[in-house]
């Protein structure tokens, strides 16, 4: 026996001389202290095998079955240990923790009351009162225990860890950096800490940077469960198929009932369209994982693609309850009443995002086509008119108006409600052109939660409507600072662009695509980038990739690839597939100005193609690109008057990338 261990075990259970410990111990207390609990327990087995009678034995065995998730089993050591003599002082802290994986909050905060629990172990007690208090929704109640955790253990890195879980789940991103920061630097080879590390890296930078993490992790412990499965889930996100199999595999070996790694397989085979696997391996996945909203999501995919729309309706219809701003289920939702014919259902799912100005194409259309089903022609055509718009991937949020007393309304919310009120207040301020007053909401809400990224993100919105990009974009880099995710890094981009600095959203968009290379926005925001710096040949076979997943029914994706094929000298096939795009969406500015352009340029249709970029401009009035194309095609017509109003009218809209062509072509003219 070494004194270390002997010292260490007594900082364990407080309770007994070194003396005391038996032997056999040691083995599974050093294997358990290197973070490895799974190879860890046989070794607890064989030592109360050998001492049954034994209550530290018993105390560490339960610390193993704690860290292994399993409750009951604790709870029972706990049991044993306390019926050997000791008494509960030295247990309720751990029996608090095994009620907590049980599912049993309120039971495990009596537990924890700090009275009950011995002083050395009353860190650990606010912990778990941290996640008692949490899982029953008292979030100020929560935060204060983890106040009292971190105070009582201040270099105690599982403390850093439940914090940083914390903070996370509650939307301050940047407090759960800094706390899994100091979680690794206290516990380096503390497995919880590195994976900690890794969720964080994975919000702060994307998805590459999370890996190394979890190899960490797994390097200490190869059998952790909590790591292989981040380390699958992060595959699959990066497209790594095989690996994430791999990984899956790995787990089900190790706990052949493990419903994340059944659930992650049902993904990847979801993806590969193989339906019926899916279906089997959801099954297989469990009650014990089937309410969590992802795997509620799936299930409905899975059984509207297997031809059983009433079966998805039914678990929709209770994912859009419990969070209704869940877009992807709305919409899945949505089709599969689509496909039993019940039109008024459909409209009932998406009215609330449809009259959001930032509504997708698809959502438009949907709820448009079930207007006309019902006979409604006049809500139809607004609804499929918006949908023909082209789509806007920067801070656009649409125009509505902003009556007095809808904003008495939404001030008042605002002023009794949380930050979401005020959200809801400083969006519809943007909505109403009210962008001075959206800003200085916007700051104030920032100021006051400067770690949430979503308040950033507010604030170069604001930013953005006033047309200050370069301001924008410096608000943008905070939030992508904190959280580098998808509608940050679009956001971020755009304001680049916007302000004049192609090289500096080239870059954002690289690093972007680098940590998430499965991003479609980010491969489309790609594709529109290279087109605009007139780099054709490596335009073209990323949008030829795009469509091959896509589908062949993108009107954009079809028109900018013709684009590509034109300025390449593909003429024959940019005119075929212009013209598919146009018949696909014959009312889209974009695509309307794009075939315009081509019928005009090839000489196949001039009054035509002229027709059809007058329709993109009056479509579009704030793009600058139908009125620039529709200059140059007036140019060289000889309709002077008419293209000098064509290039002043892109001149004077922001983010027009072609001033100087433009203000040239105005000399000549």
């Amino acid at each position: 026996m070494r004194w270390a261990d002997a010292a260490a075990l007594l900082m364990l259970t407080l309770a007994a001389p070194a003396a005391a410990y038996p032997a056999e111990l040691y083995p599974a207390y050093n294997m358990w202290k290197a973070g490895r609990p799974a190879d860890a327990m046989p070794l607890a087995e064989a030592a109360i095998a050998a001492n049954p009678a034994d209550p530290w034995t018993r105390i560490l065995a339960a610390r193993v079955r704690l860290s292994l998730g399993d409750g009951i089993g604790a709870e029972a050591e706990l049991d044993r240990a306390e019926a050997a003599g000791l008494p509960r002082a030295l247990t309720n802290h751990l029996r608090a923790h095994a009620l907590l994986l049980e599912g049993r909050p309120a039971r495990a905060l009596d537990a924890a009351f700090p009275e009950g629990v011995a002083p050395r172990f009353r860190g650990y007690a606010a912990r778990m009162r941290g996640r008692a208090l949490a899982a029953q929704g008292d979030l100020a109640g929560a935060d204060a225990a983890y106040d009292e955790a971190r105070a009582r253990d201040p270099n105690d890195p599982e403390a850093w860890v439940d914090t940083a879980t914390f903070r996370r789940a509650t939307g301050d991103l940047r407090g759960s950096i800094a706390a899994a920061d100091r979680a690794v630097a206290l516990g380096p080879r503390n497995v919880a800490a590195l994976i900690a590390k890794g969720e964080a890296a994975r919000t702060q930078y994307g998805l590459r940077a999370a890996l190394p993490w979890f190899e960490r992790a797994l390097e200490v412990d190869p059998r952790n469960i909590d790591a292989l499965i981040a380390r699958a889930a992060t595959e699959g996100d990066l497209g790594q198929m095989r690996a994430m199999l791999a990984t899956t595999r790995a787990v089900i070996r190790i706990d052949p009932r493990n419903g994340d790694a059944f659930y992650l397989q049902a993904v990847l085979a979801a993806r590969a369209k193989r339906w019926v696997l899916a279906r089997t391996l959801l099954d297989k996945a469990g009650d014990g994982v089937a309410e969590r909203p992802s795997v509620m999501l799936l299930d409905g995919i899975v059984s509207l693609q297997s031809g059983n729309p009433e079966q998805a309706i039914a678990k929709l219809r209770r994912l859009v309850a419990m969070q209704p701003d869940n877009l992807k289920a709305r919409r899945v939702l949505a089709a599969a009443a689509w496909n039993t014919g019940d039109a008024a259902a459909v409209i009932e799912t998406l009215a609330p995002v449809a009259d959001d100005p930032r509504a997708d194409s698809y959502t438009l259309t949907l709820i448009g086509r079930a207007l006309e089903r019902t006979g409604d022609r006049a809500r139809a055509a607004a609804y499929l008119d918006r949908a023909a718009m082209p789509a806007d991937r920067g801070a656009d949020l649409g125009r509505e108006a902003l009556t007095p007393e809808r904003l008495a309304t939404l001030r008042g919310a605002a002023a009794r409600g949380g930050a979401g009120a005020r959200i809801a207040l400083v969006r519809a301020l943007l909505r109403g052109e009210r962008g001075t007053e959206a800003l200085a909401e916007a700051t104030m809400l920032r100021d006051a939660d400067p770690g949430v990224p979503a308040t950033h993100l507010l604030v170069g919105d604001a930013l953005a409507a006033l047309g200050r990009y370069r301001e924008a974009a410096g608000s943008y880099r905070t939030a992508a600072d904190i959280q580098f995710s998808e509608p940050v890094a679009l956001r971020l981009i755009d304001a680049l662009r916007r302000a004049g600095d192609g090289p500096g959203a080239q870059r954002a968009l690289g690093l972007y695509l680098q940590q998430n290379p499965r991003s479609l926005a980010g491969h489309l925001l790609r594709a529109d980038l290279l087109l605009a710096a007139g780099h054709w040949a490596e335009a073209a076979p990323l949008l030829e990739r795009l469509r091959s997943r896509i589908g062949p029914r993108d009107a954009i994706v079809t028109g900018n690839l013709a684009w590509a094929y034109w300025e390449l000298g593909r003429r024959d096939e940019a005119l075929a597939l212009g013209a598919q795009a146009y018949r696909l969406a014959p009312a889209n500015a974009a695509v309307a100005t794009g075939y315009g352009w081509l019928l005009h340029a090839s000489g196949k249709d001039r009054a035509r193609g002229i027709a059809l970029m007058r329709q993109g401009s009056a479509q579009a009035p704030r793009d600058p690109w139908p009125h620039w194309r529709l200059a140059l095609a007036y140019a060289a017509e000889g309709r002077r008057k008419e293209a000098r109003a064509a290039a002043q009218a892109a001149l004077s809209l922001p983010g027009f990338g072609q001033a100087g062509a433009a203000r040239a072509l105005l000399g000549r003219l």
